[in-house]
C-alpha cells in the first residue's frame, strides 16, 4: 500500500493530468495551461516538462516495457510514472520529492539508464530538435528595434537567406546560441537556435515578444487581411492568432474575437488587452449561434476549431479512438460550413488545424466545399507562397487536397500543422452583393399587396447574363413599364373618383328613356328614317379614358336600344333633357356612330359595376340587358333580353 503522509508535488500531478487529457482527448498543451489558470505556478516549467514528456512517450513506453513497471506496480498512476521519468532521464535528471511514487521511480533508476544506453542511437535519431520562435507584437514594438534590442544583448543578427526554402531550413539548423534571423515567410516572425529561453526576458514580460510557432503565423500571414477590413476569429482563445492578426492589420478596422468558454474567454481578454489589440472585440458567445445578420460586414475569417492535436505532439496521438475522431471532424465540418455560409460579405477563410490527420484536414475541406451554398474555391497555396514550400496534402483527395499544405516537424522544423485557404467566387459575390442592393430585386423578394402586384416588374421578363445579373436594357425597360403602369393606376383611380359623383344621374336618365323605348317601340314603323345623334363632347371627356371592351352581343344589344331610343325621342320631341343632342347631318353622324356605341355601352357598364345604389340596381336589372358578369343576375331579365333582339 502507497503512504500518501507524504504527497506528490502539485506540479507533477498537475502535468499528469494534462498530459492525460492531451493523450486521450485532444488538444493543445498552451490550451490547457489556459484552462487551469495557474497563476501562482509557473507555466513555463509545467510547459516544459510536458512537452518533454511527450516528446520521448514512445520510448518510455519501451522502458516500461522492458522492466514490467506497470504490472509490478499496479498502484501507481501511469500518467505521473511517465511525468516523473522523462524528469529524470531527459529533464532535471533527479526527483526532490519523498513522496512514495517517487521512490518507486528511483528504484527502477537503475534498469531505465541500462536501457537508454543500450538504445541509445535510436533516441538520438528519433528526437527532433526544432528551433525557438518567437513572434514581435508590432503593436508595441517594430521590428527594426527588436533586432536592435537583441544586438543590445550580444546576439548575432544573421539575414534571411535570399534562396530558396531549403536554404533557410539548412540556415535555421546552423544557428549557434546567440544567433538569430527572420523567418522566410513571415518578417514579424524571429528564429533563434533550440533551446533558447525567453520566460524571463525583460521584451517577454512586456507583451512585445510572443512565444508563437511559425506554423500558427502561417495561418495569419496567409489570410493577408487588409489595415481597416473587419475581420473574425471563429476561436480565439487563447489569442495568438487574434493579437498577431490586429498587428498585422496595423490596428485599424474590427476583429471579432469569439470564444464560448468562459475561463478561456476571460484569458482571451486579458491577452487582447495586454498585447495593446485595439480593434479587437471579443464575444463570449458560440461562434454557431451566429446568425446570418449578426455581422454581415465580416470580410476575412479565421478559423481553427477544436482537433486532437496530433500535429503538436504526433508520437502521442498514433492511437485516438475512431468515435472521438468522429466527433471532432463532425464538428469541424459544421464550423465551415456556418463561416461559408451565414457571411454574405466573406471574401476569404483560412481553415487550419494542429492535426496531421486527413480526415479532420482535406477530407473536411472535401466535404465542405462540394456540399456549399456558396461558391468558394480553395486556393493552391504552394502559388501563394510562390513555390517556397515542401509538404502539401493527399492526391486522395483530388486537386483539392493537394491545394492545402501540411507543416512537418521533421522536416520544416515546426510543429504539425494543417493549412487550407478558401477564397469566394467574385461572381458570386457580386451577385449576393447586387442581389441585396438592388431595389428591383428587393421589390421581387418582398411581400406585395394585391392590389400593387401588376405595377411590380415582372423577374420572368428581366433578362440575365452568365454571371446571374440583370441586362441594363431590361432593367430600363421594367422600369419604364412599371412607371407606365402606375401613371394609368392614378388616372383610374381620379376619374372614377370624379365620376362617382355624377354617374346616379346619368343612370337614372338612361333607365327612364329605356323604359320609354319598351313601352313605345312597338308601335313605331321600322321604315322611319335613321337619324344619329352626336354626344356631346365636353360631358363626356373624361369617359373616353375608361371605355371597356365588351363582348359582340352585348353591342348589338345597346345599338338596337339606342336606336329606338333615338326614334322616341324625335316623335316625342325629346321630353327629358339630357347630354345628348339631335344632328341631321347623316355623313357626320356615320363617322359619330361608332363613339355613341363606345360612350353609351360604356355609361351602361360603369353604372352596372360601380355606381348603383341599391334602388337604382334594382331597376337596372329590371329594364337593362346587362351582359352576365355577375353572379346575382336573376333569370327574369335574361328573358327580357332575348325577346329585345327579336
Amino acid at each position: 500500500m502507497f503512504e500518501h503522509s507524504i504527497k506528490v508535488p502539485r506540479h507533477y500531478k498537475i502535468a499528469a493530468n494534462i498530459l492525460k487529457k492531451v493523450s486521450t482527448e485532444g488538444g493543445s498543451v498552451k490550451t490547457l495551461l489556459y484552462d487551469n489558470k495557474l497563476r501562482h505556478f509557473r507555466t513555463n516549467v509545467l510547459f516544459a516538462l510536458i512537452t518533454e514528456t511527450i516528446k520521448h512517450a514512445a520510448h518510455i513506453d519501451k522502458i516500461f516495457d522492458s522492466c514490467s513497471l506497470l504490472k509490478n506496480e499496479s498502484r501507481l498512476d501511469p500518467w505521473l510514472a511517465k511525468i516523473l521519468t522523462a524528469e529524470l532521464l531527459f529533464g532535471k535528471k533527479s526527483l526532490p520529492g519523498k513522496s512514495k511514487p517517487e521512490q518507486t521511480i528511483l528504484s527502477y533508476k537503475e534498469q531505465f539508464e541500462k536501457y537508454t544506453d543500450d538504445h541509445e542511437d535510436d533516441l538520438k535519431s528519433k528526437v527532433v530538435r526544432r528551433p525557438r520562435y518567437v513572434r514581435v507584437n508590432t503593436n508595441l514594438l517594430t521590428t527594426s528595434d527588436a533586432i536592435r534590442a537583441f544586438q543590445d544583448e550580444e546576439y548575432r543578427f544573421i539575414r534571411c537567406t535570399s534562396g530558396s526554402y531549403d536554404d533557410y531550413l539548412k540556415q535555421i539548423q546552423n544557428l549557434t546560441e546567440y544567433d538569430f534571423t527572420q523567418d522566410y515567410h513571415v518578417k514579424t516572425v524571429f528564429v533563434f537556435a533550440p533551446g533558447t529561453k525567453f520566460h524571463e526576458h525583460e521584451l517577454y514580460l512586456e507583451n512585445k515578444l510572443i512565444l508563437q510557432d511559425k506554423a500558427t503565423a502561417l495561418a495569419v500571414h496567409l489570410l493577408a487581411a487588409p489595415s481597416g477590413s473587419v475581420a473574425l476569429d471563429m476561436c480565439a482563445a487563447p489569442g495568438m492568432k487574434t493579437t498577431q492578426l490586429a498587428a498585422f492589420m496595423r490596428n485599424e478596422g474590427k476583429i471579432y474575437a469569439v470564444e464560448r468558454n468562459e475561463q478561456r474567454y476571460k484569458t482571451l481578454c486579458e491577452f487582447v488587452e495586454k498585447t495593446g489589440s485595439k480593434c479587437v472585440e471579443t464575444l463570449h458567445k458560440d461562434s454557431l449561434e451566429i446568425k446570418r445578420g449578426d455581422y454581415d460586414d465580416v470580410e476575412y475569417i479565421l478559423l481553427d476549431p477544436s482537433c486532437s492535436g496530433s500535429g503538436m505532439e504526433f508520437c502521442v496521438h498514433n492511437y485516438i479512438e475512431e468515435t472521438r475522431l468522429a466527433k471532432l471532424t463532425s464538428l469541424q465540418e459544421k464550423f465551415l460550413k456556418h463561416a461559408m455560409n451565414s457571411f454574405p460579405k466573406a471574401k476569404r477563410i483560412v481553415y487550419s488545424t494542429c492535426s496531421l490527420y486527413p480526415e479532420e484536414n482535406e477530407r473536411v475541406i472535401t466535404n465542405v466545399v462540394k456540399t456549399s451554398r456558396a461558391k468558394w474555391r480553395v486556393q493552391d497555396v504552394k502559388e501563394l507562397l510562390k513555390g517556397e514550400w515542401n509538404n502539401f496534402g493527399s492526391g486522395m483527395y483530388g486537386s483539392i487536397g493537394t491545394r492545402c499544405l501540411y507543416a512537418k516537424p521533421d522536416t520544416d522544423l515546426t510543429t504539425g500543422f494543417f493549412l487550407a485557404v478558401l477564397d469566394r467566387d467574385q461572381k458570386d459575390l457580386e451577385k449576393k452583393e447586387n442581389h441585396e442592393n438592388n431595389p428591383i430585386n428587393e421589390g421581387r423578394k418582398g411581400k406585395k399587396n394585391k392590389t400593387d402586384q401588376n405595377n411590380d416588374i415582372n423577374p420572368s421578363s428581366a433578362e440575365f447574363d452568365e454571371t446571374g445579373h440583370m441586362e441594363h436594357s431590361s432593367i430600363a425597360q421594367n422600369e419604364n413599364d412599371a412607371a407606365l403602369s402606375t401613371n394609368t393606376n392614378k388616372k383610374k383611380n381620379k376619374s372614377k373618383k370624379d365620376k362617382k359623383d355624377d354617374c346616379t344621374d346619368i343612370v337614372n336618365d338612361e333607365i327612364n328613356t329605356i323604359s320609354d323605348i319598351n313601352e313605345d317601340a312597338k308601335s313605331k314603323s321600322k321604315k322611319e328614317s335613321k337619324k344619329n345623334i352626336k354626344l356631346d363632347e365636353h360631358e363626356f371627356e373624361e369617359k373616353d379614358n375608361l371605355i371597356i371592351d365588351t363582348k359582340e352581343s352585348s353591342d348589338e344589344k345597346t345599338k338596337k336600344k339606342k336606336k329606338k331610343r333615338d326614334k322616341t325621342k324625335e316623335i316625342n320631341n325629346t321630353e327629358k333633357e339630357d347630354a345628348i343632342e339631335p344632328t341631321v347631318d347623316d355623313d357626320e353622324g356615320k363617322v359619330q356612330k361608332k363613339k355613341r356605341k363606345r360612350n353609351s355601352e360604356q355609361i351602361i357598364d360603369e353604372s352596372n359595376t360601380d355606381c348603383l345604389s341599391d334602388n337604382s340596381k334594382s331597376k337596372k336589372e329590371k329594364y337593362l340587358p346587362v351582359e352576365n358578369t355577375n353572379a346575382t343576375e336573376t333569370e327574369e331579365p335574361k328573358k327580357k333580353k332575348k325577346k329585345s333582339k327579336h
